[in-house]
């Protein structure tokens, strides 16, 4: 490996590392307020939200809504109901491989 693949390699290691050990310092021995607790629990479902949102919105790096042109509208409708209907991440990943695949074999 060269020298400059190390130091991007140890650049990157510093660049995620301060932001975990930063808090934890700052925090160390103090108590969270629970107004900071349970806003920080938000976090993880806005991202998770926006991951998949902007996943879903997107077709060929073209906005679109229509479900006739963006194959990826009908079969999200469907893994919705199916998630809100049985509570099971397991059936609703399978029926969502199942969806867009026939999504994309039929058209």
């Amino acid at each position: 490996m060269t020298t400059e693949k190390w130091i991007i390699i140890f650049g990157a290691a510093i660049a995620t590392f301060i932001p975990r050990i930063i808090p934890m310092l700052f925090f160390k021995n103090k108590e969270i307020p629970p107004s900071l607790t349970k806003w920080l629990s938000f976090i993880p479902v806005t991202i998770f939200s926006a991951l998949v949102f902007s996943d879903l919105v997107f077709w060929e790096n073209n906005l679109s809504f229509n479900p006739l042109v963006n194959l990826k509208i009908i079969p999200s409708l469907i893994v919705f109901f199916i998630a809100y209907k049985t509570k099971n991440i397991f059936i609703s990943m399978i029926i969502g491989i199942v969806a867009i695949a026939l999504m994309l074999l039929v058209f």
